[in-house]
Formats: structure tokens, sequence, C-alpha cells
């Protein structure tokens, strides 16, 4: 899938703050600052927005491979639901010819893919809620990114940067790190979750195992 990029801007930088962000800010201020105000700044001093654009980048990478990770749940979900309906209808079909061994390994080996599809939808909800977390990331390494933006053109001093309020732009970068903090919270449960899941998924495969001498019940295999 693309992967958006942040360019390090030198025609034109927007500066912008969403209303009510800030605690105690009230409602945030709203700058831009255009190319003829930006030409006055050395191409050099531009580069100090490189740090603030590559973590910018690396947050967009990172939300981008969890993304990948989900999708990668979703089809094995899906693989191991066709698996199932397989070995219900093996089931059915063994039960019908009177070959009671084989269509009780079927269904055991329908519990078994019934309890990894439990653990894979686990699983997918602990990378869903790291996905709200790689978002929150995002949104804190774009805040730095305005704010060392504002950062410059306060340096350089440039007409209008005497109106920029820099605490406000710090202000929301601190009220996004604690989205972050909170995501971590619903990481755990989530986690905890998956793995129980994951235990019960191992025990099922135990009993095909068993009942199978080995042959079936790999959770390498699935």
């Amino acid at each position: 899938m693309g992967t958006e990029r942040a360019p390090l801007t030198i025609t034109l930088i927007t500066l912008t703050l969403a209303a009510g962000i800030g605690v105690g800010c009230g409602a945030a201020p709203k700058l831009r600052v255009d190319a003829s105000v930006l030409e006055r700044i050395t191409i050099e001093n531009k580069l100090l927005l490189f740090d603030a654009e590559n973590e910018l980048n690396i947050a967009i990478d990172s939300r981008d491979q969890v993304v990948d990770e989900i999708e990668q749940i979703k089809e094995t979900v899906d693989r191991a639901r066709r698996k199932r309906e397989v070995a219900i209808r093996d089931s059915e079909v063994f039960s019908d010819k009177g070959d009671d061994e084989k269509a009780k390994l079927a269904v055991l080996r329908a519990e078994a893919l019934d309890a990894r599809v439990a653990f894979l939808k686990a699983k997918l909800e602990w990378a869903r809620q790291r996905l709200e977390k790689e978002r929150a990331k995002l949104i804190v390494a774009r805040s730095q990114f305005e704010l060392a933006k504002a950062q410059l053109v306060k340096k350089n001093n440039v007409p209008g940067a005497s109106d920029l309020d820099l605490a406000d732009f710090e202000s929301q970068v601190e009220d996004y790190k604690a989205d972050i903090d909170e995501a971590d919270e619903d990481i755990q449960e989530a986690a905890a979750e998956m793995q129980a899941a994951e235990q019960a998924w191992t025990e099922t495969n135990k009993s095909l195992q068993a009942a199978s001498g080995g042959a079936l019940g790999s959770q390498w295999l699935e």
C-alpha cells in the first residue's frame, strides 16, 4: 500500500491548530506563513526541520506496518474459516460412511479450527488497538513537526513571528501524547484476551494431536 510523505515545505508553511485542542488554551491560534516570508529564511536553517520530518515519516511507516499486519490477519481468519467448513463436511461424509474414527478426527479438527479463529479474532483486536496507538503517535509526530516549523519562524524572527505563542504548540504536543498513554491500557487488555484465546487453541490442538497420533494438530502447519 502507498505510504504518504510529509515533504519539507520550502515555498509555503501552514501552521494550523484545531480549536480547543490544548488544555486551558481555549480556541487555538491559526497561523499561515507564506512563501514571501519564508524566502527570508536560509536553506540551511530550513534544514532544521529535517529531524522532525524524519520522525513524522517513521511514524507513518510504523502505522502502515500495523495496517498491513491487520490485513494479513484477516486473510488468515478467512483461510481458517474455510478449513473449518471442510472439516465439518468431512465429519458428515465419514459419519454417513460409518467411519466413526475419521468422523471423530474431523470433528476434533473443526473444534481446533474454531479455537484458531477465536484466537485470530483476538489477535486482530490486539492489532487494531496497536493501530490506534500508532495513529496517536502519528498525530504527535505531526504536531511536533508543526512545533518545529513554529520554532523555525520564531528563531529567524520573521515578520509576524512575535504573534506566535510557542506554548500553544507545545501544549498541543503534550495533549496528543496523553492519547498514546491511554492507548497502552487497551493494548494490554487486548493482549491478555489474545493470550487466553491462544491457550484455548493450544489445548484443542493437543486433543487433536493425541487422537490422531500426532498426525494432526500442529500449530506450525496451520
